[in-house]
């Protein structure tokens, strides 16, 4: 992981050196960062599809599971949130730790597509009923108990409803343990909602310094804040790396022949990186914007793998984009938190 850790004890210095962040652009300092390396592991998840209490849903939970992880998608999402590589390859490291888990989709499904975050309060925010009903209903089905662990996972809009819905469940009695948020804030109205910061479940907020989607510099604020008053909140900002052939692993059906010629010519001939890997995109703004993954998806070859393809350069470049590479950090972050609410 190539991240900056602010740990609880240097709270005031956090916050003091977050109003200095600079948020790095150019090739210029790119060129000192090392290449970003995707190492293979297991991305296979058992998977059950089930449409529960009124949704669909996919899930697996294995018999007496050492907790239960909601998991959330981003924006634009669904419970297929669960079957996308990065998520995949988080999930198998959960379920070979002896978690399960439930991806199911938010009810907005118009054209914004997204968890309502507006309100803590279930008489008021019906995703958040729905997610307390869907407990129930695991609970009434036998695959898990009403002491099973809670824990809480999301990307973007989902990483700010995995907050929010672990205060709002933790304030309903479920038993809570633990969040991981990527890429996602600290709603106000989960703020708003908190009877004191030490009611917050420890948090582990994984964020990415080029994110224009998610400003890593105001959520980061917002994180020291509540650092400061006694959150157990731990934060990782990952940096912005060059391309390198190992950059694609993961990348399906992309042979090491095709990863080379990738970063030597291919990426190079379009103008995404130099040929030291470095970037060569937005070098006149300092983080990748909606439009500017737009753009970068126009000038990938138009192959099957361009998804895929596109998905590891914003993981390399520190931009909005769900990834795994803290995924062991992740399950160390939820069984410490377990450990010691025994």
């Amino acid at each position: 992981m190539n991240s900056h850790h602010i740990p609880r004890r240097a709270a005031l210095a956090c916050a003091l050196a977050l109003a200095a962040v600079t948020l790095f652009a150019g090739s210029a300092w790119a060129d000192n960062a090392s290449c970003m390396v995707e190492v293979e592991a297991s991305a296979d998840v058992p998977a059950k599809l089930e449409t529960l209490a009124g949704r669909p849903t996919i899930r697996h939970i294995p018999a007496k599971p050492k907790g239960v992880v909601y998991l959330f998608h981003g924006t634009g999402g669904s419970e297929t949130f669960a079957t996308r590589l990065h998520s995949r390859r988080v999930l198998a490291r959960l379920v070979a730790a002896g978690y399960g888990y439930v991806s199911a989709p938010s009810l907005d499904r118009t054209k914004v597509v997204r968890w309502d975050t507006s309100s803590a309060d279930p008489a008021i925010n019906l995703d958040i009923a729905y997610m307390l009903g869907l407990h129930k209903a695991l609970i009434a089905k036998g695959e898990i108990t009403a002491l099973t662990p809670v824990f809480t996972m999301g990307m973007s809009n989902g990483g700010a409803f995995a907050n929010l819905y672990a205060s709002a469940a933790k304030a309903q009695g479920l038993p809570v343990v633990a969040v991981a948020a990527y890429m996602g804030s600290f709603p106000a109205s989960m703020r708003n909602a908190l009877p004191d910061p030490h009611s917050l479940p420890p948090t582990l907020l994984l964020l990415s310094k080029n994110d224009g989607l998610v400003s890593a510099e105001r959520t980061a604020a917002v994180a020291a804040e509540l650092i400061g008053t006694g959150a157990p909140i731990e934060v990782h900002v990952s940096q912005e790396r060059k391309l390198c052939a190992a950059s694609f692993a993961l990348v399906p059906d992309l042979s090491e022949a095709q990863r080379v010629e990738l970063v030597a010519s291919t990426l190079p001939q379009a103008g995404i990186i130099d040929t030291k890997g470095a970037r060569q995109l937005y070098l006149d703004h300092p983080v990748i914007t909606r439009e500017d993954m737009v753009a970068l998806a126009a000038k990938l070859p138009a192959t099957k793998q361009g998804r895929a393809i596109m998905d590891e350069i914003l993981i390399a470049w520190g931009g909005h984009m769900m990834r795994s590479d803290y995924g062991q950090r992740q399950v160390e972050f939820f069984d410490a938190a377990l450990g010691r609410r025994r």
